[in-house]
């Protein structure tokens, strides 16, 4: 893999941050595709064709998402985080970052909650951050409009308050988010080890980091936690843990299950 990681870093990439099994995936499939059976004639091909080299970043984005997945980890935030961040709320807006947001169900599913849980609070602002590696899928984010399985689990309530129903040039259903819940989210394309974001009352970093070599894993770590607000919240996947990591001082596990942290205050000698 040093010859790809030579290619990629002459486009601005550094591979050594992913894990290798990831990447051999991620080359093996593009490699499937273009019917092409030696690494060395793929390498080849990403030498001489910038828009192969953007199909093969694009994909190292993962894009496997739904709105509200893990249910149980936005209802305890929402049950439990949300009245805390809303009672020690210095100023008159909540700032939260979605890294790593994929096609955008996450970003949404936070504006919706938080704009369940703000709706009377008429002149505080929730600003959402959501930044992404793939610019394919920031751009079918920003659109807003999704097939009508990808609302198919929601609650019918939360569905007619949060989506416009629609029908496609091709006659399917489609649901597009209202402009009130599109409003709260800002979308960037971005990668997440190099974004330099600050001021936020809670981070969601969900199924993403295990894709990502244990060093570049405190990297980001300790880039979230100078991001955070002092008592600010870091939401992981179900998969991912602290446990274990250097950083594991910067934040106190507030409900281990669903990965939810806070940050910790560190003393001055």
């Amino acid at each position: 893999m040093a010859e790809f990681s030579k290619v990629f870093a002459s486009y601005g990439l550094d591979l050594v941050r992913y894990k290798p099994a990831f990447i051999k995936r991620r080359l093996d499939r593009r490699m499937r595709i273009l019917n092409i059976s030696e690494y060395s004639q793929y390498l080849f091909t990403l030498r001489d064709n910038r828009k192969e080299f953007e199909e093969i970043f694009a994909s190292l984005s993962i894009n496997v998402t739904n709105f509200f997945r893990d249910s149980t980890v936005f209802d305890r935030f929402q049950l439990s985080i949300l009245p805390k961040i809303l009672s020690d709320i210095g100023d008159d807006k909540i700032r939260v970052w979605s890294a790593g947001c994929a096609s955008g169900e996450e970003p949404y599913s936070i504006a919706m909650m938080f704009k369940q849980a703000t709706e009377k609070l008429s002149n505080l602002k929730v600003e959402i951050i959501a930044n992404d590696v793939n610019k394919f899928a920031i751009e079918f984010a920003q659109r807003g409009i999704y097939p009508a399985k990808s609302v198919e689990s929601l609650p019918s309530n939360v569905i007619s308050i949060n989506f416009q129903k629609r029908i496609s040039d091709g006659n399917s259903v489609e649901y597009e988010v209202k402009p009130s819940i599109k409003n709260m989210v800002t979308f960037k394309v971005g990668d997440i080890l190099s974004d330099t974001m600050q001021y936020f009352d809670v981070i969601f970093c969900r199924n993403v980091l295990i894709y990502y070599e244990k060093e570049a894993q405190e990297l980001i770590f300790t880039k979230f936690y100078k991001g955070l607000k002092e008592k600010g919240y870091l939401v992981l996947g179900m998969d991912e843990t602290m446990f274990g990591r250097r950083c594991q001082k910067l934040f106190n596990p507030l409900m281990v299950r669903e990965r939810i942290y806070q940050k910790v205050l560190q003393q001055n000698n």
